[in-house]
């Protein structure tokens, strides 16, 4: 979801992300995922998509990973092979807090997200893919007080980026928030209308919510429909648990064996 926060006024105070972020968009690639289908550029979205979850174990955090920055790992190596070997994957991903907490209560408390792009050591090791995952992502998050729609919009001449339909969704789940009788929750990125279905803005979706009361991730993959058969997600879905397994396996191997 774009941000609808207003910023403060100035002259050149944007210029830097605004450049870095532009030039960004301007140089990546179309990236294919295995779809069923491909959609005209100018073709309406039906907003039907479908969803496939599943709960994955804890990864041992012993060496200071933010767990934010190991789903984004993760998923960087989950879409290199399920796009046969690309290495150039750019998408999405939301920004559920600001970079310095002074920023709060200049810009507020708003949701937006920003693109992130990673090219990838088809030799490198997980570990290494980690620490460049890390970096990057830090990087990238101190531009994220400027919303994403505004730089699009001084481009308005060219089509939207076909990355941003890829998307990462990273959900921190700590204490209730109540208000009276009632829960305060955030708004998903889906929403399921029937047990196979859902309305969906996006054409790839993982979420992954990392519950710190049972130190839990949870993941969900979201695809739309207009694009992907149910049975292509389902094989999808197993080939990403099957990634999970074989990875995290292989590191608590690993840590048990120091």
């Amino acid at each position: 979801m774009l941000s609808r926060n207003r910023l403060a006024t100035g002259t050149n105070v944007h210029k830097g992300p605004q450049l870095k972020t532009s030039g960004r968009i301007q140089s990546v690639r179309y990236q294919s995922l295995p779809y069923d289908r491909h959609r005209l550029s100018n073709e309406h979205r039906s907003g039907r998509g479908t969803s496939i979850s599943f709960d994955f174990l804890n990864y041992a955090l012993t060496n200071y990973i933010e767990p934010e920055h190991l789903a984004l790992a993760v998923y960087y190596m989950f879409l290199f092979k399920i796009t046969n070997g690309e290495r150039d994957i750019c998408i999405g991903m939301n920004t559920h807090t600001r970079y310095k907490d002074k920023l709060k209560s200049i810009i507020g408390l708003y949701e937006s997200f920003i693109p992130l792009r990673c090219q990838l050591d088809r030799h490198g090791s997980f570990h290494e893919l980690v620490e460049y995952v890390q970096e990057m992502a830090t990087n990238c998050i101190k531009y994220s007080y400027f919303p994403l729609q505004h730089i699009l919009a001084q481009h308005s001449d060219c089509p939207k980026p076909t990355f941003l339909d890829i998307f990462l969704d990273f959900i921190t789940i700590e204490k209730k928030i109540m208000i009276g009788d009632s829960e305060l929750c955030s708004i998903p990125l889906s929403i399921a209308i029937n047990e196979d279905e859902d309305v969906n803005k996006f054409d790839f979706i993982l979420t992954i919510q990392y519950d710190l009361n049972i130190n839990q991730f949870s993941c969900i993959i979201n695809a739309s429909l207009d694009l992907f058969h149910q049975e292509t997600i389902n094989k999808i879905s197993r080939q990403f648990h099957s990634i999970l397994y074989d990875l995290f396996t292989s590191v608590n191997d690993k840590m048990k064996n120091k």
